[in-house]
């Protein structure tokens, strides 16, 4: 993190986010279910991105829920 704030023009300032999955909010799409994955402005000052409005996180993609039926090969 250091080394990107050196490389910025004088006066600039990077922008972080969070990505994240809510696992308290389950959608399902006919047979398919998954988790919405938000994504959060953390440049934003903590009232604007805890809130309910604008600044809040919006839904940017969805992690899938893979059924039992896949197996991984180490």
């Amino acid at each position: 993190m250091v080394f990107t704030q050196s490389a910025l023009p004088d006066g600039a300032k990077p922008f972080y986010f969070i990505l994240y999955a809510d696992k308290t909010k389950l959608s399902s799409f006919g047979t398919v279910k998954g988790y919405p994955v938000v994504a959060r402005c953390v440049n934003l000052p903590i009232n604007i991105r805890n809130g309910n409005g604008v600044g809040g996180g919006r839904v940017v993609g969805w992690l899938p829920i893979v059924g039992s039926y896949v197996t991984f090969i180490c």
